[in-house]
């Protein structure tokens, strides 16, 4: 069973909806057994609120459920917990490697370069909270994207 985290900074845009799609999909291709899913932020902005309402209706209109998913604040016992740590972007990738132990800096990976998902953002995923309702369209087509080529890298393995 692979244990996923997907970071982001307050855990309300990106990484929720990394976890959503991600539960999603493995649902659809019968590999809900195989991997646990679950988000954090790099910072505490938002702990226990529900992801961003855009989010949740970008994901409704997809047929993407956000339910049981909260925001919580990256925990020093997640880099034990999880076999990778996904970042959304750079510096969530550079936070969490200067955070991480030594023993599990390999863990951390940036999202969309380990998923190897073509993308016009430099291999980082942008934060839509402060732009247009479209980019939060952009932001599920690229995770939805990566999250299917996830899948295919790891299917190997089962």
């Amino acid at each position: 069973m692979k244990k996923i985290l997907f970071v982001c900074t307050g855990n309300i845009c990106r990484s929720p909806t990394a976890e959503a799609i991600a539960r999603h999909k493995s649902r659809d291709l019968g590999l809900e057994k195989d991997f646990i899913f679950d988000s954090a932020g790099t910072d505490g902005y938002h702990v226990g609120e529900s992801p961003d309402s855009r989010s949740v209706a970008t994901g409704k209109a997809r047929g993407i459920s956000f339910e049981g998913i909260f925001s919580r604040k990256l925990r020093a016992d997640d880099f034990e917990k999880f076999d990778f740590l996904m970042c959304m972007d750079r510096s969530h990738y550079g936070k969490l490697l200067r955070m991480a132990p030594e023993t599990s800096k390999n863990k951390v990976q940036l999202f969309l370069q380990f998923c190897e998902a073509d993308n016009k953002w430099q291999d980082e995923v942008i934060d839509p909270y402060y732009k247009s309702s479209g980019a939060f369209d952009e932001v599920f087509d690229v995770i939805e994207l990566a999250m299917e080529n996830m899948f295919r890298l790891t299917a190997s393995e089962y």
